[in-house]
């Protein structure tokens, strides 16, 4: 769907981008610049690479707020996740569609208490990995909602005798090892 800076089709592009760069295949982008689809594929399979002064200069390069940044990273790490899930798994990976065309959402911007902290984009609160995408309240709210289905919510990461299916200790032990082999530090 449409999103805060990028409308259905270009996040449906965004994805895709990300997909491709993940499976080594090319990619040509039709509703994009290239720059955002080659952006989505750095942070799609080399985001440990990416500095302060990359995020800046692509949000000058593409003449939109660093928030628009905040959206691509939050379509990618969905659909990164859900990717290496359903491969995981041994399921077919979902057809992206075609996005819808309407131009985004301006009502979705980034809140005044968003600041620029010790991350590369401003956060509300702490920089951290629960709080990388608070500038984008829809891109926050769906990382929160991922999260939860594919690990543990925020409100259950307190509780360390839950069990999901496995024990906790084994949950953090699949975690922890998931994210080394993908390159996940935080």
């Amino acid at each position: 769907s449409t999103g805060a800076w990028w409308s259905g089709v270009q996040r449906v592009e965004i994805a895709a981008a990300a997909r491709h760069a993940t499976l080594g295949t090319e990619f040509t982008p039709r509703a994009l610049p290239a720059a955002v689809a080659a952006m989505a594929g750095t942070v799609a399979t080399d985001s440990h690479t990416i500095t302060d002064g990359e995020v800046s200069s692509f949000a000058s390069a593409i003449q939109s707020d660093i928030e628009a940044y905040v959206e691509l990273v939050g379509v990618v790490a969905r659909t990164v996740a859900i990717d290496t899930t359903l491969r995981g798994i041994g399921a077919p990976l979902i057809d992206l569609g075609e996005g819808q065309a309407e131009p985004a959402q301006v009502q979705d911007r980034a809140p005044t208490s968003a600041k620029k902290r010790s991350a590369f984009v401003p956060t509300i609160g702490a920089a951290g990995a629960t709080s990388a995408l608070s500038s984008v309240r829809s891109e926050d709210i769906a990382q929160e909602d991922l999260h939860g289905a594919l690990y543990l919510s925020y409100s259950e990461m307190s509780h360390l005798t839950i069990d999901k299916g496995i024990p906790r200790w084994q949950l953090e032990l699949a975690a922890a090892r998931t994210s080394l082999l993908n390159q996940c530090f935080f």
